[in-house]
């Protein structure tokens, strides 16, 4: 509900303005352009909310504007990508605090459904595919593999050969106290 009221509250800032007063075609074209993200949010927010996922033992259905549906049999790659808004990755606790989230990519038959973590109940979501792929016996690439091991808590110490620590960022160098 937060983010269709941050996108009314700018649709209201950027788009009153355009209406009652007389901005001059520069500041017009800047609030028009301003006014356009914040109504292309708020459908984007409005699609979300409509967006349902209902899990089976056959496979995985979305519904809402556009239907897809994905089988489990015919699954035939997972990917589970993070983001973060800085530099040092958790020692301990969740990959998901502090201005970072995660998405969760799955395809089967040439189609791709995307979970974001924002989503209600992603933790258990990405354990259920998880394990669906691992039954599968699905090739799970490192950085897929070091991701869940992180949603699950596991965060990997600096030494150990763990695709997320390979970064140029500061946490590789924790120990030698630059």
């Amino acid at each position: 509900m937060g983010d269709f009221v941050r996108a009314s509250i700018g649709q209201l800032f950027f788009g009153l303005p355009m209406i009652f007063a007389d901005l001059g075609p520069i500041m017009f074209g800047i609030f028009g352009v301003f006014a356009l993200f914040f109504f292309a949010y708020g459908i984007h927010v409005l699609k979300q909310k409509w967006t349902t996922f209902e899990f089976d033992k056959n496979g995985v259905t979305r519904r809402g504007i556009m239907k897809k549906r994905l089988r489990w049999d015919r699954l035939t790659s997972i990917k589970l990508y993070y983001f973060t808004t800085s530099k040092d990755r958790p020692q301990t606790g969740t990959v998901l605090d502090k201005g970072s989230w995660m998405e969760l990519t799955v395809e089967a038959d040439s189609q791709k459904l995307k979970f974001d973590s924002a989503l209600e109940g992603f933790t258990q979501i990405a354990f259920e595919i998880e394990a669906k792929a691992n039954m599968l016996n699905l090739e799970i690439d490192p950085s897929t593999s070091a991701n869940f091991k992180a949603l699950r808590g596991d965060v990997a110490s600096v030494h150990e050969e763990d695709p997320r620590s390979k970064t140029p960022y500061a946490d590789k160098y924790r120990d030698l106290g630059l």
